[in-house]
């Protein structure tokens, strides 16, 4: 199945490093968000929306991707880094992503590191290789499914 895994990291890089190991995993293609047009999610079966929690949702950049796209049938699946390790913060993604008609395969969320304070680091070394090897599980998955 052709695959596309949009993505927003910035920070500690922590998404980029999931939607990396799961590109690889896959060979899907790996794009950021400011790589891709809403027309261009047409030429593939499987789309992944990735990004760090931000207020307790993705990143504003995936959502007006998704508001722009065309409403199609679609399988989707969502992932994210975060200071907590489940995918309770992807609701509001998944709400849009299904009224465009989108069909959600599955969800991925793990820990990633990030900073308080200036001098106080949260989930130092995550994503690690666990982290890691659990995003390429995932998603090689969805692609066999």
């Amino acid at each position: 199945m052709k695959t596309l895994i949009v993505y927003r990291s910035y920070h500690r890089m922590n998404t980029q490093k999931i939607a990396r190991a799961m590109a690889e995993a896959t060979g899907a293609t790996l794009v950021t968000v400011d790589e891709v047009r809403p027309g261009d999610l047409a030429d593939y079966g499987l789309v992944g929306f990735g990004s760090g929690i931000y207020g307790g949702k993705h990143h504003a950049d995936l959502f007006a991707l998704v508001e722009d796209m065309p409403a199609a049938e679609r399988a989707v699946f969502l992932f994210s880094t975060s200071a907590g390790e489940g995918p309770e913060n992807h609701r509001a993604l998944r709400e849009a992503l299904v009224a465009k008609g989108c069909r959600v395969a599955g969800e991925f969320a793990c820990r990633g590191e990030f900073c308080i304070l200036r001098f106080v680091t949260k989930n130092r070394g995550h994503p690690d290789e666990t982290d890691l090897a659990a995003a390429r599980t995932f998603a090689r998955g969805l692609v066999a499914a």
